[in-house]
Order: structure tokens, then sequence, then C-alpha cells
């Protein structure tokens, strides 16, 4: 399969960054704000209730997901859910997308792209009772969160990807394929990956800020600290400031860095936890330092608005990732989607758009010739220094999950 042509992509390049910034932060901000309210602690009740707890893969156990029967050959067609806003688009025509035209083109099959999903816990209600019951969703792919990827895997419910149909996956980058929920990519393809650190306001914060620990602890930003309501994003930051490692932490270690959230809060360090009103806090001067993912804060254009591309601590790296359901009716099809998408040119022209990183070798080079200003932000092509400080999150059992939750909710107040 060939490439779109440099010129076919490079005319789309040339969208506003506002446009960008706003698909962007509508996303991601959406996806994890959201994810406090109903996955984890709705999550757990929703799973007894529907039966799901006989479907739990034992330990060690190798699951691979539920094959359907296969009408690719004859149905040339995907079906693809995901969220708002997490595409290409045509700048003078909303409704066409460059990228997917291109594939079907090329291909001859039709994508059903459907912006269907808001909230992963609502999608995973969705699309449980067909899972449990052992029938297709009616979705060849669809987009959830990593740690999402973990819970669908915990249960079987998504299929091991047949890589004789995505050659590609040998360029994903290293950091890409070291995902603590999917090890190697057997499962999932990334299709938003991005960093968690911070950013301050100069005009409220004279001195600047290299690490985590300044931000729970120095006086004069007392007060003045958004952190985020997502427990994975927050908890991970504390676990780096205590010298843990978020990819791998016992619960002593989670302990003391609920505690150490907790002690910030109490003694006044932290104004406010928040979703996806943090940008707006942190514009209009509310809060004077706020965790910030990557390239928001670069992207708004207000020089007085910095970002700290890499506290001496380390940072938290996420994805966004594509998975097959269970009994999907056009495997294979879904399969060469994603093997489409992991074209350096591909990679790039969808990371031009929705502003995360390349996680395709060869993608920066061909974002540096598509859109050299986001190719300059180092939260969106990042140097080696912050791809080698960045750690993933832990996979967590449901268990864990839900218990972990609960108590940073109690904590926080939410």
């Amino acid at each position: 399969m060939s490439n779109p042509s440099p010129s076919e992509l490079a005319r789309y390049a040339n969208r506003t960054r506002a446009h960008s910034t706003a698909a962007r932060l509508s996303r991601r901000s959406l996806l994890r704000g959201a994810a406090i309210g109903g996955l984890t602690l709705g999550g757990a009740g929703a799973l007894t209730a529907c039966g799901v707890s006989g479907h739990v893969v034992p330990a060690g156990a190798q699951e691979k997901g539920q094959a359907g029967k296969d009408y690719s050959a004859t149905e040339k067609k995907v079906v693809f859910a995901t969220w708002p806003s997490y595409i290409d688009v045509d700048p003078k025509n909303a409704n066409r997308r460059p990228t997917l035209e291109a594939f079907e083109k090329q291909t001859g099959i039709q994508v059903q792209y459907l912006e269907v999903i808001n909230d992963n816990n609502d999608w995973y209600t969705k699309v449980d009772p067909s899972l449990v019951r052992g029938i297709d969703t009616g979705y060849d792919l669809m987009v959830v969160s990593d740690y999402m990827v973990g819970k669908y895997r915990t249960y079987d419910y998504i299929q091991e990807l047949d890589l004789s149909n995505i050659p590609n996956h040998s360029l994903m980058l290293p950091q890409a394929l070291k995902d603590p929920t999917d090890p190697g990519r057997r499962f999932s393809v990334p299709w938003a990956y991005g960093y968690t650190t911070f950013a301050y306001n100069t005009n409220l914060v004279k001195q600047p800020i290299t690490s985590i620990s300044e931000v729970f602890t120095r006086p004069d930003l007392h007060g003045k600290v958004s952190l985020f309501s997502e427990m994975q994003d927050t908890v991970a930051i504390a676990l780096l400031a205590q010298g843990y490692d978020p990819e791998h932490f016992t619960d002593a270690q989670f302990n003391k860095a609920l505690e150490y959230v907790r002690r910030a809060k109490d003694n006044g360090q932290i104004r406010s936890f928040t979703g996806n009103d943090y940008l707006s806090d942190f514009q209009q001067g509310n809060t004077a330092v706020t965790m910030a993912y990557s390239g928001d804060v670069a992207q708004l254009g207000k020089p007085n608005l910095v970002t700290v591309d890499l506290p001496k601590e380390g940072m938290l790296s996420w994805s966004d990732n594509a998975v097959i359901p269970n009994f999907a009716r056009h495997k294979t099809n879904a399969e060469k989607l994603l093997n489409y998408y992991l074209q350096p040119q591909v990679a790039a022209a969808l990371d031009d758009s929705i502003n995360y990183i390349p996680s395709v070798r060869g993608a920066v080079e061909a974002l540096q010739q598509l859109d050299s200003t986001a190719a300059a932000v180092p939260l969106i092509v990042p140097t080696k220094q912050m791809q080698a400080n960045a750690r993933g999150f832990m996979a967590l059992s449901i268990a864990q999950l839900n218990d972990y939750t609960s108590r940073f909710q109690q904590v926080t107040g939410q």
C-alpha cells in the first residue's frame, strides 16, 4: 500500500493552530476528566450486575480474545468507534477526513467513522452486554484509554492482533511498545501518545519550576496549585516525587503517594483538583501552577504560560489506543486500517492535527516536513532525555483500580 503523497497531506497542514488545539483539548481533557466520574467506581458494580465475573481470565492464562466470522473479504468496510475531534479534517470542509479518504481510495474499504465515545465508562457499559453474551458489538475498532486496555484484557474482551496484516507494527517506537497494560502491543495500537507534566504562569511565579517536589512544597506556590482529578495522573506524579516508579509500585508506595497528596491538600498547597476545565482556570490566572498534558500550554501561544518540559523526577506517559473487540465482523479490514495509520507520513498527518507525540519511526521526519511549527514543540516531538524519563502507569487489577480510585477520591473530596 502506498503512502498518500506529501503534496496530498501537506495541503492540510496549514490549518490554524487554534483549530488543532481545540480538537486536542476537547478530546483529551474530556477523556481524563470523565474517567473518574464513572469508570472505576461504577464499573465494578456494572461488571457484577452483568455477570462478567465468570469471564475473568485466570492469572497466567494466555488470553487472545474471541474471534467471530470474518466477512472482510466480501464486505469491504470497517466500523470505527472513536471520540470527537480525534482525526484530521479538511479545513475547508469539516465533514472530510483526508487520511481516511486516502485509505478508502487505496483499498476500496469503506470506513464508517463514528464519533460515538464520550466517556470510558459509558462506552464500556454499551459494549459489555454484547461481549458478555458472545456476540458482535457492531464495531470493528474502538479507541480506549491505556488503563482500559488492561480492563478489557482482564475480561478477555479484545482480540489479539494478526501482525501478518500489520507489517508496519514493526515501525512502532520502543517507548510505544513498552506499555504496562499491553507489553509488545499484541492487542492495541496507539492512536494518541502523550505526557503529563506541569505548567506555570511566569506573571505569578517568578522562580522557575524544575521539579515535581517544588510544586508540592514551595511556599510561594501555596494555594496556587491545580492537580488533575484523575487518579492515575496525580498518583503517578506523587510517586515520582518520592522516587518511586509508576510502572512498578507496591501498595505501601501507593499509600505514601496518596498521603503526599493528602498532606499538600490539607496544608492548603493545592487549590483544586480539575478535569477538563484545567486550562480555563490556568489562563484566567486562577491557578499559577497546573498539571498539563503534552503540548496543551505551548499551543495556547501565550508567552507567560510555560511548560516544564521535563521535571527532574520524570513525568507520566499515557496513550489512547485502537483495539478490536471480540466477534468483530471485519477484523482483517480493521487490521489493514491500523497498518495504514502506522505509516510515517500518515501518522505525521494525524499527529499534526491532534497534536500528540508520534509513536512510529520516521513520523517525526515526516512531521518536520509537514509542519515545522508543531515539530519544534518538545512536548509534541520530545527529546531523547524526555523519552527516557517518561514512565507509564502500572497495569492494575479491577480490585486495585476500584480501591485506589475510591481512596483517591476520598482524599480529593470528589
